[in-house]
């Protein structure tokens, strides 16, 4: 059932990119397809060491005017010595040694305003920053000055660009699961000019969806290499390379035991999702370099406190493994001598968390750690008005 739910999905992906003119290889030349075992990997503990993969381990804190708190970071992007930082509902520019530089947009209603900021991206060629907001997307330049808009009929959505080219990913809270698409690429009014398939389309039989996972650990799109890859939501299992308007089949998510099946979707029955969902998991967002794909799994029953589990998957041995540090889960930190660290963004040159200040202090006063000089410096200093802080863990090279 396994195998044939894997071949269906790329038979449909062939069916669709016939239609749409999607041929072709990723910029990257990469040819092979991962299928990674999430059932061996979630139930094998395994110790990894963050000394394996980075190099440093810098807890920044961001510096900001009084009247601006940093909290619940849902992303991070590094850009040309910059960091642009989506906290809660608004985005923010910072230098990269945490001083802030500018809000992107103000909250509002007028031209360059935005009710809530859904999601941010860079495109790196035209160097502007883009903002998804409520049936809109906006673009600014890094001086944080308002260049144009786009008028978008999907309420909620992530985005990603590929070589100039914004794709968005549908926010299935909202739009259920009554689309031929999970992801989309619009031209500049918008019609769509290409889309990755949905596969629960027409499988619809109620209107009601209950959002399992959807909350702050969901990202659809990521990159590695400066390639931008979609994954999605919990149920698609399929992970897309994206070049431009082109797609590819990159990797399968093998759920095993943990797949909730379709007849236990909230969409499809109320009823049995609500009796069954607890045996189940998804993944919500990951992270992928040349070596491992890094993926935040979480139970599929929707909760304001997630259930999570992190399972790292070894692209050179095809095996996996749950991250277990002694205190909890995550890769221990062999290097500052906090907390497990985890790597929930990434770019070219760091692996990327965020922590509440008064969360790390807490969780450093309640562990057997060893900080190190650095480390020990900021733990003095933080306080009831320190901002959130940003892990950034340098990548080995």
């Amino acid at each position: 059932m396994k195998r044939y739910y894997l071949f269906f999905f790329v038979a449909m992906y062939v069916f669709f990119s016939g239609c749409n003119s999607q041929s072709g290889d990723n910029a990257e030349g990469e040819s092979e397809f991962y299928t990674i075992d999430f059932e061996q990997g979630f139930e094998t503990k395994q110790q990894m060491l963050i000394s394996e993969i980075a190099d440093t381990v810098e807890y920044l804190e961001l510096k900001t005017p009084e009247d601006i708190i940093i909290t619940s970071i849902r992303k991070v992007i590094p850009f040309e010595g910059c960091l642009v930082v989506k906290a809660r509902n608004r985005i923010y520019l910072f230098h990269r040694d945490g001083q802030f530089i500018s809000s992107i947009g103000n909250i509002g209603q007028g031209p360059g305003e935005y009710i809530t900021a859904m999601d941010v991206c860079i495109d790196k060629k035209r160097r502007e920053i883009v903002v998804s907001g409520i049936e809109q997307i906006l673009h600014y330049d890094f001086n944080g000055n308002y260049l144009r808009n786009q008028l978008v009929g999907i309420i909620n959505f992530d985005i990603g660009t590929s070589d100039t080219v914004l794709w968005g990913g549908q926010d299935l809270y909202s739009v259920n699961q009554k689309y031929q698409a999970v992801a989309f690429s619009l031209n500049g009014g918008r019609d769509t000019i290409a889309y990755i398939p949905n596969p629960a389309y027409e499988t619809v039989k109620s209107n009601i969806y209950n959002r399992s996972i959807g909350n702050s650990t969901t990202k659809m799109f990521y990159y590695k290499n400066d390639t931008l890859y979609f994954q999605g939501a919990e149920y698609n299992n399929i992970i897309w390379r994206i070049s431009g308007v082109k797609t590819m089949p990159h990797a399968f998510i093998d759920m095993g035991k943990y797949k909730m099946p379709g007849e236990y979707e909230s969409w499809h029955s109320r009823e049995n999702y609500d009796k069954y969902c607890d045996k189940y998991w998804g993944v919500s967002s990951l992270v992928e370099d040349d070596n491992y794909f890094f993926l935040l799994a979480q139970k599929r029953r929707y909760t304001r406190i997630p259930n999570l589990k992190y399972v790292v998957y070894d692209k050179r041995n095809k095996k996996g493994f749950t991250a277990n540090d002694n205190h909890s889960m995550g890769l221990t930190d062999d290097l500052a001598g906090g907390p497990p660290v985890w790597p929930r963004w990434a770019s070219e040159d760091y692996y990327i968390n965020a922590i509440e200040a008064h969360e790390l202090l807490e969780k450093v006063e309640a562990g057997d750690y060893s900080p190190s000089p650095q480390l020990e410096e900021l733990l003095s200093k933080i306080g009831d008005d320190t901002n959130q802080l940003i892990v950034l863990c340098h990548k080995k090279k």
